[in-house]
């Protein structure tokens, strides 16, 4: 039988280069959804934090911005406890700085720990973020006058993606990559675009670490 976990049994780490100690596991907004409301998603993020989380990583877009509300009301009264995460997908400036505002207001918040680049698929993507008029204009200007302490970027598909954004831009503080234990057996982010992060500095999120749960089917089918 498993031992019921309890507040304080989730080791933590330093977060790359951020210098902040964080939970090494964190609570991702992204299956929010799987929630039939947002009052029962939020008493579930409330629930996380009490066994000992540090870390909520959320996005804009995530259960068409149900997630963030849940997470700003079950945050409510301990933000400056935790580690807060959010993202856009915008490209423009101006776009993702629209976002940010959405975010601050579903959060309950006028900061974010890590505010991140969402899904970097391309070199087109990389284009559009860096150059005149795009994402990186407004994530600059939100860590200069502190709506966010740190700026980061994710993407789900190629490694070399990644590595090319780690290497055209010298100020990224966190990276989110797939990482599992099939990532040998294609396009492998391991390989790639981590010693590249590492070598930066860069704080590495990991995700998709058991293949959205399909690892554990493998290993124990009758447990689904």
């Amino acid at each position: 039988m498993l031992r019921k976990a309890k507040a304080g049994d989730i080791p933590t780490t330093m977060f790359g280069k951020t210098g902040v100690q964080v939970s090494m596991i964190a609570q991702g907004g992204a299956r929010m959804d799987l929630h039939p409301d947002i009052q029962t998603a939020a008493a579930h993020v409330r629930t996380v934090y009490e066994l000992g989380v540090t870390y909520f990583d959320c996005a804009r877009a995530y259960w068409g911005g149900r997630s963030e509300e849940a997470y700003g009301i079950g945050l409510e009264g301990i933000r400056k406890d935790v580690f807060l995460a959010t993202k856009t997908q915008k490209r423009t400036a101006r776009e993702a700085q629209k976002e940010l505002e959405t975010s601050f207001r579903l959060l309950k918040t006028d900061y974010v720990d890590l505010w991140q680049v969402h899904s970097v698929e391309n070199q087109d993507d990389i284009d559009r973020i860096l150059g005149p008029d795009g994402a990186m204009e407004a994530f600059e200007a939100a860590r200069k006058a502190g709506r966010c302490r740190f700026v980061g970027f994710t993407g789900h598909y190629d490694p070399e993606v990644h590595a090319s954004l780690l290497k055209a831009y010298d100020k990224w503080d966190t990276v989110m990559m797939p990482i599992n234990p099939a990532d040998h057996a294609y396009l492998s982010f391991e390989k790639t675009a981590l010693p590249v992060a590492w070598q930066r500095g860069v704080g590495v999120q990991a995700m998709k670490v058991f293949g959205k749960a399909c690892l554990l089917r493998s290993l124990n089918p009758k447990n689904v």
